[in-house]
């Protein structure tokens, strides 16, 4: 390997100028650019390394929006060698090899007259060259090729590709559970769902039942083809871990409040973990599968580890490397084998870039390496071993010229109450007391920013504009404990958070304070409402794109309060009582909302109903209140349609130079 290594830094060195002119000219950007969807997606590398199948977005028609296509492509010279048409408004979601031929994918639709892409998985089983295509499951598709009807998802692979996948089920009517060697008929009433993952053929359509559970939700993990590890949240959404050594066992249950299982090792005996004891991050462990004789293998004190943080060797798929997103992303190897030393090697090479493994031959000798930054949406590479080489594939946005891009800072501070926080501050080049834009995420819990191309952000910075984001309490990645902060806390202490960060941009000489927006989607939009109301005199305007204006409407949406588990969360996080839903709901304070709002919605969201939008807007009328309106009548919970996107971003520049005076 150390002899391959020697070579590898001289063909990197050549890279460089290959990365590099992925770069286009130095105009500056329209708002339309900040619309636009990648043309290439979601690329995954056959087992034996030789293509990549990707999703393509064809030319858009204006009749019928974007059209898709799957493309297999030679690597790396990129040579297409197969296709398959996807139906029209069908989208893909997921694309995954089960052996060196044979592929299948996941979709999802645009209903009808909607724009959004529904989750309404249809799986579809096809060859590399578009040949012996099959619909397996999904929307019209009852007892197609062996799976039953209802929700479902992909759930893995064998650890040797063998043209089958793990797949799992969520069923509450009458179905046939499999049909073949585990044929069963189980009958389901409206309290009686169970979560079955099956071992499928992606040839036949065949599915062999290896694992049931009589809850809904549940997830697995598969050894030996047989489901040894069950996990889950229960109806007040806390984690729970059941095993069992073989199929004819029943499952019992471990103290896995603090875990997560991955994988199982090679030879059954132990698991990898996601492990958060005591409200710490979670770290990557390694136990046996009852949790006993756990070892920490990857692990921060301020941020946890996700399971896509893991990078797994070939089999018997070992991990070597876990990432810690929290501020810019930080590598920690597990191992010092060849993967963790090629990993380390693109990552002293391109220090601006986080490196990630997309994809992996099974021998370990080719990987799909995908690299971004904060001012890169990023570019796919083929590494090779054998002769060992790094060839450039394609850029995610090639329009978008990383030189005229801002920085995306890090940023750390302390609240009034003492809380930690962490978050970005985007800054065009040499900016000092800038308007600012506050831009909080959406959520509110187990949601994060993160490190990276963020198109809003740019876009903003790309009009002059400094943004600011906060990672408050109850975002993701800081383990139980902060999350929990969160809870009760949507009006109070998370606005404070915001209020806070504000004043510490402020303070440090970043912003401006008589120039400060807030402008959010979804919680962010709520925000945008509520900020102005907490906090008096600190902000100028406000944009509320599908924003939350009375709590009431979400908690008094059969929609939204479907199970008992939708409704003791909305409790726990919320509360149910009609004095705490007026306490934390814009709608019952707009005496104290004392800034231009522009309002932004789609009529079919079925997250934030339109409602939200529409009551909103009449209390500011009949209160003379400014406020400008967006609402497009055939999109969902955000847009979809790019020329949607760009209306929006043209109508926030014009609004945020009518307000901030950039």
């Amino acid at each position: 390997m150390s002899s391959c290594l020697r070579g590898f830094f001289v063909v990197c060195v050549s890279c460089v100028v290959s990365f590099q002119a992925f770069a286009g000219g130095a105009a500056a950007l329209p708002a339309s650019d900040f619309a636009r969807p990648a043309q290439i997606t979601l690329p995954s590398l056959s087992p034996d390394g030789q293509y990549i199948a990707a999703s393509v977005r064809d030319k858009v028609d204006a009749d019928d929006g974007s059209k898709y296509t799957v493309g297999v492509f030679h690597v790396p010279d990129m040579k297409p060698v197969g296709r398959m048409m996807l139906q029209p408004s069908t989208i893909p979601m997921q694309i995954i090899w089960t052996s060196n031929t044979r592929l299948i994918i996941l979709t999802a639709k645009e209903v009808g007259w909607l724009e959004g892409p529904a989750k309404i998985a249809d799986l579809i089983s096809v060859n590399a060259d578009g040949s012996n295509q099959h619909s397996m499951f999904g929307w019209g598709t009852r007892n197609g090729r062996g799976l039953p009807f209802g929700r479902g998802g992909f759930s893995g692979l064998p650890p040797t590709p063998n043209g089958h996948f793990y797949w799992t089920s969520y069923t509450n009517n009458d179905t046939i559970s499999a049909k073949g060697t585990a044929s069963v008929i189980r009958i389901h009433g409206p309290s009686d769902m169970v979560s079955d993952v099956y071992d499928v053929d992606s040839e036949t359509g065949d599915a062999k039942l290896i694992g049931t559970f009589s809850k809904p939700g549940m997830q697995f993990v598969i050894h030996d083809d047989i489901a040894r590890i069950a996990y889950g949240v229960d109806d007040h959404d806390h984690r729970m871990v059941f095993i069992r050594d073989n199929a004819d066992q029943p499952w019992r249950q471990i103290d896995g409040t603090s875990a997560v299982p991955l994988r199982i090792s090679e030879d059954g005996t132990h698991a990898y973990w996601l492990y958060g004891p005591n409200d710490a991050p979670d770290a990557l462990a390694y136990a046996n599968l009852d949790l006993s004789n756990l070892k920490i293998l990857a692990s921060d004190n301020f941020g946890g580890i996700g399971a896509q943080d893991v990078s797994w060797t070939p089999y018997p798929q070992k991990p070597f490397a876990a990432t810690v997103e929290t501020g810019r992303p930080k590598t920690i190897y597990v191992d010092d084998d060849n993967w963790a030393t090629i990993h380390k090697a693109l990552s002293e090479q391109y220090p601006d870039y986080a490196i990630k493994f997309a994809g992996m031959s099974g021998d370990g000798t080719r990987v799909l390496v995908y690299a971004y930054s904060d001012k890169d949406p990023g570019f796919y590479a083929l590494f090779t071993l054998t002769p060992v080489s790094l060839t450039p594939l394609f850029r995610v946005l090639p329009w978008i010229d990383p030189h005229q891009m801002a920085s995306r800072q890090p940023i750390r501070f302390k609240t009034r109450d003492g809380l930690d926080l962490d978050g970005y501050l985007t800054m065009p080049a040499n900016g000092k007391n800038l308007p600012l834009v506050v831009l909080p995420h959406g959520g509110p819990i187990d949601i994060r920013d993160k490190w990276g191309y963020d198109t809003w952000p740019q876009f903003l910075a790309n009009l002059g504009y400094a943004v600011l984001q906060v990672n408050y309490r109850g975002s993701a990645g800081r383990g139980k404990g902060f999350r929990l902060a969160g809870y009760r806390q949507f009006g109070t202490g998370i606005q404070q958070d915001l209020i806070d960060a504000v004043h510490w941009a402020v303070d440090q000489g970043y912003a401006d304070k008589n120039r400060v927006c807030v402008f959010g989607a979804s919680f962010g939009g709520y925000s945008a409402l509520m900020l102005p109301i907490r906090s008096p005199g600190t902000f100028k305007c406000a944009i509320d794109f599908a924003g939350v204006s009375d709590f009431a409407i979400i908690r008094d949406d059969p929609e939204q309060q479907h199970s008992d588990y939708a409704h003791n969360v909305f409790n726990e996080q919320i509360g149910l009582d009609d004095q705490t839903i007026k306490a934390i709901s814009p709608l019952y304070h707009l005496d104290d909302f004392n800034v231009p709002v522009l309002i932004v919605h789609g009529e079919k969201d079925p997250r934030v109903p339109v409602k939200n939008a529409e009551v909103l807007r009449d209390a500011l009328e009949k209160s003379g209140k400014p406020y400008e309106w967006l609402v497009k009548p055939k999109e969902l919970h955000g847009f979809y349609s790019e020329a949607d996107n760009t209306d929006f971003l043209q109508h926030t520049q014009a609004f945020l130079a009518k307000y901030l005076g950039n």
